[in-house]
């Protein structure tokens, strides 16, 4: 049965024997086709017990699945194309309406709305196709990029100036069409071989190349399982590389930079990303703190302040980041480019202050008797622990640490150009400085602390406690100053964490401060009146697209428009704080 036999089925000719085929009659017969799976499968799989017949539903479900993984992506880019994110609210509520009741769609006794009369004018409902899948359809916000950037890769598109596009991809595009490989494994390939790009353009035949490469990934995928196809990418990248004496700017901006790979049981990871020049600088400040005679590498100092997680000290005499030695000395002492290699260079005679040129007298001071890593690799990255308790990991980080925390501290006079002076908020309550809660601090970028790194945190300078349940009489400005201060932006942020629309995810840092009562008309500059949310969103208060409400406890809730929840509740952003009195986050 084909598509125009499917139509004539189920969205009929209504009685008119020279009906013509309309969208919508092609969009019936598609909501009916979904209503049926949605009701066959679960039927099969309870009234079937044959092995065979398992075997077919298996690979049947498999090629609806492709199928319907493609009709995802032409979805989406039809909705880029035809710019959804711009429709009217109250066409959002019909739209969902006909979705509620789809048999009356299909019966024809009811009608999708009819589009706008006119262009739009004033703010859209959505900023753009990533901000209506994430809103519309309740999937978080980076599933709702990656169709928007795999239908651009893997289709045919129209750009922002309005110029019809091919696919970026067209073999890994036409595998999608045909359904010869599984949508999402396809994607993944679109999006590593994009990042590929600024290395392919290095070379003089880069489009030649480009072609080639996409030949064997798109073989790859669909007759390799991902793990082959995987391994096919680190072999592509290391060819690259190994080609190009000197990297692009583009290569640079791809590559080069510090990577945040998320938090884990406590433990947050970064990936840091340099160049040979930079690298030194860090190699020499890993070498200072692995020289016990300098006042950078003080084994003792070093480990308290790893075992407290406090900064460096600013008082009198050499900074922790100095290669001055403790006896007088200065490290330029230290063998010259031993580097990690025969024993340390950190090993001099206690009596001169000289480093020793003899291995084996060397060896009797070594922090570590046993004879150290071959490789530079294997010596940072091992986890054994030296005499002082620390890996030689800790000792690295905690010299970074201590570095970057010197800047804009008590007793400078000026920060420097360039280098951030960072402050740590703490979020805590009286129940947790006198140890009677389970709960722990928490930092404004969602970092929890254990009781015991709260206690020390709140020792440490740079630390700034926000006591909670607090009256906030004091930080009020009444209508003096209609920008919220910095230490008011502050309380408030940590007493919503972020922007309070649901979903959103955009730092603390990048927040606006919102008047609940607007500062037109006498809105006070105060605590209870703040409403933290980031530009998109305050704009979106402004609009009216969004309501913020007060409840009973002084605090602020999100009443979200009608179709993106029917049922009206006041709600929170629980990607921020988790509060049981509101209901959860909507998408």
């Amino acid at each position: 049965m084909n598509a125009a036999e499917i139509i004539d089925l189920l969205a009929a000719s209504r009685g008119n024997p020279v009906h013509h085929v309309s969208s919508d009659d092609e969009l019936r017969a598609y909501t009916a086709l979904v209503l049926g799976l949605e009701e066959l499968a679960p039927r099969i799989a309870r009234h079937t017990n044959s092995p065979t017949r398992a075997d077919y539903f298996v690979h049947l479900v498999e090629r609806a699945h492709r199928a319907t993984g493609y009709a995802q992506l032409t979805a989406t880019a039809l909705a880029q194309r035809t710019l959804v994110h711009e429709l009217p609210a109250d066409t959002f509520v019909l739209v969902n309406a006909c979705l509620t009741d789809a048999a009356a769609y299909i019966d024809g006794a009811r009608d999708l709305p009819g589009d706008p009369a006119t262009p739009p004018s004033g703010r859209p409902t959505f900023k753009n196709t990533i901000e209506f899948l994430h809103g519309t359809l309740r999937i978080g916000f980076v599933e709702a990029r990656n169709r928007v950037q795999a239908a651009s890769r893997l289709l045919p598109h129209t750009d922002v100036h309005g110029v019809d596009q091919p696919a970026q991809f067209p073999l890994l595009a036409e595998q999608l069409a045909t359904g010869k490989a599984c949508p999402g494994q396809l994607a993944d390939a679109a999006r590593k071989l994009e990042r590929l790009e600024p290395e392919i353009s290095q070379y003089p035949n880069s489009e030649d190349l480009a072609s080639q490469l996409e030949a064997q990934v798109a073989e790859s995928v669909r007759e390799e399982d991902p793990r082959t196809t995987n391994r096919l990418f680190n072999a592509i990248e290391v060819s690259l590389e190994q080609g190009v004496k000197e990297p692009s700017q583009d290569v640079l901006r791809a590559k080069v930079g510090m990577f945040y790979r998320g938090t884990s049981a406590g433990i947050s990871e970064f990936l840091l990303r340099t160049r040979a020049g930079d690298a030194e600088v860090l190699f020499s400040l890993c070498a200072q703190t692995d020289n016990p005679r300098t006042n950078a590498g003080d084994r003792d100092t070093l480990l308290a302040q790893s075992v407290s997680g406090a900064g460096p000290a600013n008082g009198a005499g050499n900074a922790p980041g100095s290669g001055v030695l403790k006896n007088g000395g200065t490290q330029d002492q230290a063998i010259p480019g031993n580097g990690f290699g025969a024993f340390p260079d950190f090993l001099v005679d206690p009596a001169t202050g000289r480093p020793l040129s003899n291995a084996a007298d060397a060896k009797k001071l070594a922090l570590d008797p046993l004879d150290p890593p071959s490789s530079l690799t294997g010596y940072m990255n091992g986890t054994s622990c030296g005499p002082d308790g620390l890996t030689a990991a800790q000792r690295h980080l905690q010299g970074l640490m201590n570095l970057i925390k010197t800047n804009g501290v008590r007793g400078q006079r000026a920060k420097t150009p360039g280098l951030p002076a960072p402050r740590m908020f703490i979020l805590t309550t009286v129940a947790e400085l006198e140890e009677r809660a389970a709960q722990s601090g928490l930092t404004s970028h969602g970092q929890r602390f254990t009781p015991a790194e709260l206690r020390q945190q709140l020792c440490n300078a740079g630390a700034i406690p926000i006591i909670m349940n607090g009256k906030s009489r004091i930080l009020d400005l009444g209508t003096e100053e209609r920008f919220f201060p910095d230490y008011m932006r502050s309380a408030i942020l940590a007493i919503y964490g972020g922007c309070l629309v649901p979903g959103c995810t955009v730092p603390p840092e990048h927040c606006e401060i919102h008047h609940f009562d607007p500062y037109s008309n006498g809105g006070k500059t105060e605590i209870n009146s703040g409403i933290p949310a980031c530009s998109n969103h305050h704009h979106g208060l402004h609009a009216g697209l969004f309501t913020a409400v007060r409840h009973a406890d002084g605090l602020f809730s999100i009443l979200l428009p009608e179709f993106m929840d029917p049922d009206k509740k006041p709600r929170r952003n629980s990607y921020w704080r988790q509060d049981p009195k509101v209901p959860p986050l909507l998408f």
